[in-house]
């Protein structure tokens, strides 16, 4: 009796030390062929039940992922969409994570019943599984070399055995659609990471390429350079959706003779929406979206106007509508969707370490031996113009790029009292410019994507983004930490929030020559370059 007594109280002493310990058997998942799907339930003093949907999202989803050893999430759906529990009501709501906790029952969250949560507003999740699978190197996100991530380390596939089944499987794991073509000779690039996998022998209908047999995690049978790839048709598409940080979701864009252009809302609606939704191999449509402010509004070319499907064509470009470039809107009003399956794109997949480079700075400012830190020496402040926000110098980072996909990290010193308007002491800009983009030495005016410009900038309290000569937006997100990823092929410039791995912005642009980091500082202000 007393070894007993003596071991429980060991371990509630190590319990009481051991904060980050995971209990996993108080969460789990049900209702889904998928192991790492399913209508969450928890277990809490020998109760178990789920959790009403109401402020669920991907971080509570990213928590459950990785409590469950599921890797990361893909979707974070409510309404009950692997069906109602057992159970008639939630037994939890309100779930508050940061996405960092190691248990879900370390986040916030409320376990007074609920007015709003009903039997058919259970949590879900829907994760990658507990290894990963990427594509890289190619010319869209649904094309590339095969990287595979097991135990938190990435690596990749060897060609012996890959064929049709392998790719097929990966294609339907990315939701990138189906296989356009599979490559066996390195025609992505050569891999200088470890190979994880080898022998790769799908029959097509997994659901995840982890689930395919092979001849062991680690064991290398192949030859140096022959790394597997594939092209899906997800990649071929010519629709995407924009500015959310999700594929699934955002500002409906599509490419007409080479060129990225927005969709008027006028006559958009539901059926529309779920047209694209299919189109992208995103499942249903929650909702088709006619305000800019969701997910901005483009400055590309109106190309589509008064689309008007019947929601059961294959493609946007199969439904009847106005005649190409002729454009409705008697204001910029850009059509938005919401799926009701989400693909959240990693943008660190792509990050190269970033420097400043000396020989583009203004002479006011100070650049680190390591050409790590970037700083502007505080100095007074030059009068106020209304139509002209300046700072006191700029630089241009030492790598520029025109291919491929690029991310790169940064912090700058935060702005100083709220309550001031915009002076250079409390403003700076992040962004990627053109290399012939001039800057004026001492100063230089906030300019716009017509000046090969495309940047976020901050001023006193807001997050603003130059839209068009003289314009700013407000972006009504703050951030300190930004990542600045750059797609060069499909032209976009996206800003994220790198420590809340966030979404803020996404311009559309056609590049025509290399396009540097861009950097520039108010007075008294500092960037750490990552």
């Amino acid at each position: 009796m007393w070894g007993h007594l003596v071991f429980l109280l060991l371990a509630l002493r190590a319990s009481a030390f051991c904060p980050d310990c995971v209990d996993t058997d108080r969460v789990r998942l049900s209702n889904a062929a998928d192991p790492c799907a399913g209508v969450v339930l928890v277990k809490i003093q020998g109760s178990e039940g789920t959790i009403c949907d109401l402020y669920w999202d991907m971080s509570d989803a990213a928590v459950v992922c990785r409590q469950v050893g599921c890797g990361a999430p893909i979707s974070a759906p409510g309404g009950s969409v692997f069906g109602a529990f057992r159970n008639t009501f939630p037994y939890i709501s309100n779930v508050d994570c940061s996405g960092d906790e190691p248990s879900l029952l370390q986040c916030s969250y409320s376990s007074t019943p609920q007015a709003s949560c009903y039997k058919k507003r259970d949590a879900s999740v829907q994760c990658t599984g507990p290894d990963e699978v990427r594509l890289v190197n190619g010319a869209s996100l649904c094309s590339g070399r095969v990287e595979v991530r097991h135990h938190g380390v990435w690596g990749s596939v060897c060609v012996d055995a890959w064929d049709q089944e392998d790719a097929s499987v990966v294609c339907r794991q990315l939701r990138c659609g189906a296989v356009q073509s599979y490559q066996y000779n390195s025609s992505f690039g050569i891999s200088a990471l470890p190979v994880l996998m080898s022998d790769v022998q799908c029959q097509g209908d997994e659901y995840a390429l982890w689930k395919c047999a092979q001849r062991g995690w680690d064991v290398n049978t192949c030859p140096t350079g022959r790394n597997a790839g594939v092209t899906c048709t997800g990649g071929a598409d010519t629709v995407r959706l924009v500015n959310s940080g999700d594929a699934c979701r955002g500002r409906v864009e599509i490419k007409h003779e080479n060129r990225w252009g927005t969709v008027c809302d006028s006559d958009w609606d539901l059926k529309d929406a779920e047209v694209v939704c299919r189109q992208l191999n995103c499942g249903s449509a929650s909702s088709a979206e006619t305000i800019n402010y969701l997910f901005g509004s483009g400055v590309s070319p109106v190309w589509m106007s008064d689309v008007r499907c019947t929601g059961e064509e294959k493609s946007i470009f199969d439904c009847p509508r106005a005649s190409w470039g002729f454009n409705s809107c008697t204001r910029r009003s850009d059509s938005g969707v919401r799926c009701r399956e989400r693909r959240v794109f990693d943008p660190t997949v792509f990050r190269v370490p970033l420097a400043a480079d000396p020989k583009t700075a203004d002479g006011t400012l100070v650049i680190s031996s390591d050409r790590k830190e970037v700083s502007a020496p505080l100095v007074a402040a030059a009068p106020q113009s209304p139509d002209r926000r300046e700072t006191d110098g700029c630089v241009l980072g030492s790598t520029g790029v025109n291919a491929g996909r690029w991310y790169w990290q940064l912090s700058a010193g935060p702005p100083g009292d709220p309550r001031t308007w915009f002076t250079p002491r409390d403003f700076w800009v992040l962004g990627v410019a053109s290399a012939s983009v001039k800057r004026g030495v001492g100063g230089t005016t906030v300019r716009s994507p017509q000046d090969g410009v495309w940047a976020v900038s901050v001023g006193g309290p807001r997050l603003l983004g130059s839209e068009e000569a003289g314009k700013m937006k407000g972006l009504y997100k703050m951030s300190y930490n930004v990542g600045v990823f750059v797609d060069y092929e499909e032209g976009l410039v996206s800003f994220y929030d790198a420590k809340k791995q966030e979404h803020i912005y996404t311009f559309t642009a056609t590049f025509k020559e290399k396009v540097y980091p861009y950097i520039c500082l108010g007075s008294g202000k500092r960037a750490t370059l990552q």
